[in-house]
């Protein structure tokens, strides 16, 4: 192959400043044509701040387009898991209330309405989280299914608690009471069970409960009794109940392991116990990128090639697929500015895509 380069200035003629002869040699060696088909990669979305930030009625037709949407983009590379956020704010808004720097609303809602008759019995209405399912399935996701909000979910400082009488943990399930037409959180253990049993059978009954993982984000040391006590509650009322848990820390890992089913480890837990995992809990073991390590990473100073490798040490590593925690976890002003708690979350962790001022979502360099 020749190659020429030409100059110019402005108006001025183009001028021939060197050309070369180069040799160019084609490795005999084709790509799959369905490259992400056997990868597993879990990002996880955050339905209720697409509604916010494109102003538009949470669960109405005009937000499930942008979910619509937001499910075509993650099908395009390799997305296999659903986020079901089936408790009220499990981050608590990522310290949203307490980060003051940079305007963010990032409280995630329930997708299952509930209610209370007259006679105090409970019911669930599951046609948001049907819907949400159904658009992933349509884009041919829907390997798994990620249950938050009923483990694990987190106690940040200064945050009001709902206190279930009994119960081990601060669980936030919110219902219409239709007697006193006034909203109410769940308070006791009976009304607990029958929630999370009616949202279990609701699964069996659309036949993907083999896919459901009830998910916990990075346990802290100092709640271990109560996850361990709560997932012993939660097994009482469902048996057959399957858990998945990110873990960022080694001694936590070491004392849950035996109680999960599936395995989401940081990079430095994956690199130092990967095989020892993938032997314990054999096709269940992923690795995950947060706010750590700075490499590697899709940070906005990750290099490009970076980003594009995640995919290739996922296949090195001894994991079964790759978990990031955000796809759109943008603050208020995202068009403007992009950063939220740069203290702890490096520019770009909180999202892959941004908020088009045409009501679409826009490709990041590093999504593509």
């Amino acid at each position: 192959m020749k190659i020429k380069i030409y100059q110019t200035s402005l108006t001025g003629a183009e001028v021939l400043v060197a050309e070369k002869e180069v040799q160019i040699m084609v490795a005999d060696f084709a790509l799959t044509p369905e490259p992400t088909k056997d990868f597993h990669l879990d990002v996880w979305q955050q339905p209720s701040n697409l509604a916010r930030t494109f102003h538009v009625p949470m669960w109405g037709d005009q937000h499930f387009a942008v979910i619509d949407e937001m499910a075509e983009k993650l099908a395009q590379i390799g997305q296999k898991t659903v986020t079901v956020i089936a408790g009220e704010i499990p981050w608590k808004g990522w310290f949203n209330y307490i980060v003051k720097d940079y305007s963010a609303n990032l409280y995630e809602y329930s997708m299952v309405q509930v209610s209370k008759d007259s006679t105090g019995k409970l019911k669930c209405d599951f046609t948001i989280l049907d819907r949400y399912l159904a658009s992933f399935a349509k884009r041919g996701i829907d390997q798994e299914i990620e249950i938050f909000g009923l483990l694990g979910v987190w106690k940040p400082p200064f945050f009001p608690q709902v206190t279930i009488k009994d119960y081990p943990e601060n669980l936030v399930v919110r219902y219409l009471n239709e007697t006193t037409k006034t909203m109410q959180f769940i308070d006791n253990v009976a009304d607990l069970t029958n929630y999370v049993k009616s949202l279990c059978d609701h699964l069996k009954d659309l036949q993907v409960w083999e896919k459901v993982r009830l998910i916990a984000d990075e346990p802290k040391q100092a709640q271990l009794k109560e996850f361990k006590d709560a997932l012993s509650a939660l097994k009482q009322m469902v048996p057959d109940l399957k858990v998945k848990v990110a873990f960022d820390k080694e001694p936590i890992l070491n004392e849950l392991a035996p109680l999960v089913d599936t395995l989401a480890t940081s990079f430095y837990c994956t690199s130092q116990f990967g095989s020892q995992l993938q032997a314990s809990h054999p096709g269940e073991v992923q690795y995950y990128i947060c706010n750590y390590p700075d490499h590697p990473n899709t940070f906005l100073h990750s290099p490009l090639l970076e980003t594009r490798l995640q995919g290739t040490l996922t296949a090195f590593l001894p994991v079964n697929g790759l978990l990031r925690w955000a796809f759109n976890c943008w603050p208020s002003n995202a068009r403007e500015d992009i950063r939220y708690n740069t203290s702890s979350l490096p520019i770009g962790d909180n999202c892959l895509v941004y908020p088009g001022e045409n009501g679409h979502l826009l490709l990041s360099l590093r999504y593509k």
